[in-house]
Parts: structure tokens; C-alpha cells; sequence
């Protein structure tokens, strides 16, 4: 007797065979350069000693820490509020509003970043007249030559740029919970901060792993929005690594460049590992 395979086998392989050329290229693509920064790290170690001992380098990984932290929560909480917004029944004309929202991720990075250098001027800027106007403030803030204030207001422009992609990627998983535990929670008498708890985050906790680990990886590998805004300064403010690397590949420091990539490399390598590790706990609790 002909021996048959389970019900779907066939278009399951089909379907890899089809994703293998392309999951190939990717693969090639991704590996072969990962090596050769990792090959021309090693054969220039002396570049190491020179990255940590470097006058400014605990100045630099404390500024990508606060730029990242600050960045990546506020685009959290700005990307959840807007769409638990979106989803509420008393606003209308949720499309044209979701669109709005979607604006700041559409415009290119050099021209958002040129917008706001303008916008955050203390001489010009709309930032300080508006702020001045309404009696907030009496007098212009350095918003990008203040070296106290001058990581924070990149970081809220990082924010404003991806705040929007949260919005999206919580708005689709809200979609995936039943409209009957919004009603059993209704109907038990929970409040609107015990529904978000117990009902709306546990639903939604793995897209907010994959956003997290999205916004920390486009934080350490941001360039645009310091570069155009500030290039660092003043004095190394806002100096990130991808700055200490993009001054270095000015120099012409190859092994310096790789060696600040293979450290970038390893920070991502570890927030992959913390959301491997999260993502495997939830699936040990789902089975």
C-alpha cells in the first residue's frame, strides 16, 4: 500500500522550497558581512585598546544608554496611548487621525531631523516662541547647544519619529482580542486601568516584545537625527556609537570602524537574547 503523508505536508514543502532562494540570498547577505567585520576586528585588536581607553568612551556608552532608554520609552508610551486613542468609541474620524499620527514615520530622516534643528533654534526656533508665548519659559532654552539638555531633545525627536510604528503594531494586535473579554471584564465591574492590566497588555505582551526589541535596535544603529541636528556636540553631548563610528570611518580608521561595530554587534546580540529568552517563557506559559 502507497504510504501517504499527513494532510498539508506537500504544500508545507512546497511553500519552503519556494522561501529557500530567498531565505538564502538573506542569509548570504547578513552572514558574509558580519564576518568580515568580525575578521578585520580581530586582525586589528590594538583598535579595542584604543576604543575603551579613549578619553570619551565611558562619555559615549552613557550617552547611548540614556539616549536609548529615554528614546525607547517614550516612543512606547506614546505609540500605546495613541492607539488605545484610536481604538476609543468618543473619537471620530479614526482614519484621518490614525493617518496624522502616521506622518512623522513617513517623511525621510534628513528632513524630519532639518525641520526640527530649525524648530528647536534658540534664535528662530518655533519651539521657544510657542513655549514663550504661552508663559512657559522666559527666555530661549538651548535646545541643541545646551550640553545638559542637548541628549534629551535629540531623544524626543528619535521618539516623534518612531512613536508612529508602535502605534501601528499595538493597534493591529488590539484588533486580535476578543470583543467577550471586554465584555465578561465589563460586566465583572472592572475599571478602565484594570481592563488595560489583566486584559489588554497580557493579550498584546509579545508584540511589545518585538516593538521593544525593534526600537532598541533602530536606537543603537541611529545616525540621522544626531548628525543632521547636533554631528555629536556641543563637546560630545550627543556623541552615540554610531557617531564615534562614523567619525572614525571619517579618519579612515578601518579597524577602529570594525571594532566599534563588533561592539554594537554584541550589545544588539544581547537584547536579542533577552527577547529569545521572554518569547520562550511566554510560549512555556501558553503550552
Amino acid at each position: 500500500m502507497r504510504r501517504t503523508g499527513r494532510p498539508g505536508m506537500g504544500a508545507a514543502r512546497r511553500g519552503i522550497g519556494l522561501m529557500l532562494p530567498a531565505a538564502g540570498l538573506m542569509a548570504f547577505l547578513t552572514v558574509v558581512p558580519v564576518i568580515a567585520v568580525l575578521e578585520r576586528a580581530l586582525t586589528g585588536t590594538e583598535a579595542f585598546g584604543r576604543l575603551f581607553d579613549g578619553p570619551n568612551f565611558g562619555r559615549t556608552m552613557l550617552n547611548t544608554l540614556v539616549w536609548t532608554l529615554v528614546s525607547v520609552a517614550g516612543a512606547l508610551l506614546i505609540g500605546y496611548a495613541a492607539a488605545l486613542l484610536l481604538r476609543s468609541p468618543f473619537l471620530r474620524l479614526h482614519g484621518a487621525w490614525r493617518g496624522l499620527f502616521m506622518i512623522p514615520w513617513i517623511i525621510p530622516g534628513v528632513v524630519g531631523a532639518t525641520v526640527w534643528r530649525w524648530s528647536l533654534s534658540s534664535d528662530y526656533g518655533l519651539v521657544n516662541h510657542w513655549l514663550m508665548q504661552s508663559g512657559i519659559i522666559r527666555q530661549p532654552i538651548a535646545w541643541l547647544s545646551n550640553p545638559d539638555v542637548v541628549l534629551y531633545a535629540v531623544a524626543l525627536i528619535q521618539i516623534w519619529a518612531t512613536a508612529p510604528f508602535v502605534m501601528l503594531m499595538v493597534s493591529a494586535a488590539l484588533t486580535g482580542i476578543p470583543a467577550e473579554r471586554y465584555e465578561a471584564a465589563k460586566l465583572d465591574g472592572a475599571s478602565g486601568w484594570q481592563t488595560l492590566s489583566y486584559i489588554v497588555l497580557p493579550a498584546i505582551r509579545s508584540t511589545t516584545w518585538i516593538a521593544v526589541l525593534t526600537l532598541v535596535t533602530w536606537a543603537l544603529n541611529s545616525f540621522t537625527i544626531i548628525w543632521v541636528t547636533t554631528s555629536g556636540g556641543p563637546a560630545g553631548a550627543s556623541t552615540i556609537l554610531p557617531i564615534l563610528l562614523y567619525e572614525a570611518f571619517q579618519r579612515g580608521d578601518q579597524s577602529m570602524v570594525s571594532a566599534i561595530a563588533v561592539l554594537q554587534l554584541a550589545i544588539c546580540a544581547v537584547f536579542i537574547a533577552i527577547y529569545a529568552r521572554a518569547m520562550r517563557s511566554d510560549l512555556e506559559e501558553l503550552s
